[in-house]
């Protein structure tokens, strides 16, 4: 295992990202389980041990994961990685320029067809080289490294949209995570939810076509039945889905829903790990 910090790289996310939140990350990038990976350390000693990883969405490790984990970090005085699941391969948050906002936004025809077009010819790809047969074995080296070469003892996943599928399939059969929490979560189907064995959290949007309000329902009927794992959803007003990872700073509702999200994944670390 090499560490190291690459300053360029973290110069590098500010300029890459799509209406970044304020703030310059405070840690540094290491190589940790043949990935280029995140790293703030926690200042909690009583915590040691206790880890937390930041699952990102499509658009990978440039600024504003960076920032969430600082402040997962502070609010927990835990440990948090977040790795590079793409090898510099994310797609552009630029994306989103064409995205709705808020609940119940209307888009021009000329915007939807555009954003259409993206999905057939950038997304499409891109999703066959980043599908699950080779996404999951990094997911699952990182997870061990952590309890082999940091001496982890308890880990908590957070998944965002992409990362959520990886977060739910961590706190199954696969046996990496201790307790999870998804944000505006996708990919997945309700036997992901049905194999769940570890406290489980999910900070919902109110609108999100990706975790629908009835599929929601499912997962939440199916996980009241599994009376011995802790479970909770927080659904959150006036989002759409991403508002836990790329929200408006402009936006005061959003900018709420997103601190809601932060606390959490401290609250369900705290008391879970």
């Amino acid at each position: 295992m090499a560490s190291g910090t690459t300053e360029d790289k973290l110069s590098a996310c500010c300029l890459t990202e799509y209406r970044p939140l304020p703030g310059t990350p405070r840690g540094q990038i290491i190589k940790f389980a043949g990935v280029d990976t995140y790293f703030i350390e926690g200042n909690d000693q009583k915590s040691k041990g206790k880890v937390i990883v930041l699952l990102t969405d499509v658009f990978g490790l440039v600024k504003n994961p960076r920032i969430i984990a600082d402040e997962v970090s502070q609010k927990t005085g835990m440990d948090v990685y977040v790795p590079d699941l793409f090898n510099g391969d994310a797609l552009p948050s630029s994306f989103l320029k064409d995205a709705p906002d808020v609940p119940g936004e209307k888009k021009s025809f000329g915007l939807k067809l555009n954003f259409m077009g993206k999905l057939l010819t950038k997304v499409g790809p891109w999703m066959i080289r980043h599908r699950q047969g080779v996404t999951l074995p990094i997911v699952e080296r990182f997870f061990k490294a952590l309890r082999a070469e940091r001496n982890a003892s308890r880990i908590q996943s957070v998944g965002y949209c992409f990362g959520g599928l990886y977060t739910l399939l961590a706190g199954g059969p696969l046996h990496l995570a201790d307790a999870i929490v998804g944000c505006h979560v996708s990919l997945m189907n309700k036997t992901h939810f049905e194999q769940l064995q570890v406290p489980a959290a999910f900070a919902c949007a109110q609108e999100d076509d990706y975790f629908s309000d009835s599929f929601r329902t499912e997962a939440q009927q199916i996980l009241a039945r599994k009376s011995d794992i802790p479970s909770k959803f927080v659904l959150c007003d006036g989002t759409v889905h991403g508002f836990a990872s790329r929200p408006n700073p402009d936006n005061p509702t959003i900018m709420a829903a997103f601190k809601q999200a932060n606390d959490l994944i401290a609250e369900w670390a705290t008391t879970h790990l």
